[in-house]
């Protein structure tokens, strides 16, 4: 553990090999150690943002996502001047309606997984390349 004195503060910067809790536990420390000699204004603005940001974890959702599928995505919500989530958010609702009333099936795309957690995963490449296909063709 490095104990640079910057400041008045005591740098954890250079942990090398510890568990990821206690360098939470050490970052929320080093927050809460820099936010004490703020001003009470910018104390209550960052309170607030770190609440905000709490809220909003109901909301998140982890995606890997193919890398030109993703850009695609900023393109388009850079285009049109919304966030990427909402763009995401916005183009799945058809598909997943359609996917409940079983208007759409994954059949055909599903692989074997080879993992416990999964059964299957799901040949996106395949996926990708027909709707490419049937775009060009004029069939969807």
């Amino acid at each position: 553990m490095k104990n640079a004195t910057q400041e008045g503060f005591t740098g954890f910067d250079e942990l090398s090999g510890v568990d990821p809790a206690v360098e939470s536990l050490l970052g929320q420390g080093q927050r809460r150690q820099v936010e004490s000699h703020l001003p009470k204004t910018q104390r209550s603005q960052r309170k607030k943002e770190r609440e905000r940001t709490q809220r909003r974890l109901v909301n998140r959702v982890n995606l890997d996502l193919p890398v030109d599928l993703k850009k695609r995505l900023e393109v388009l919500a850079k285009k049109e001047g919304v966030p990427v989530s909402q763009l995401v958010a916005f183009l799945l609702y058809s598909p997943v309606h359609q996917l409940e009333k079983r208007m759409i099936s994954l059949w055909g795309y599903k692989t074997a997984s080879g993992c416990r957690k999964f059964e299957w995963n799901i040949d996106l490449k395949r996926h990708d390349e027909e709707v490419r296909r049937n775009s060009e063709n004029g069939t969807g």
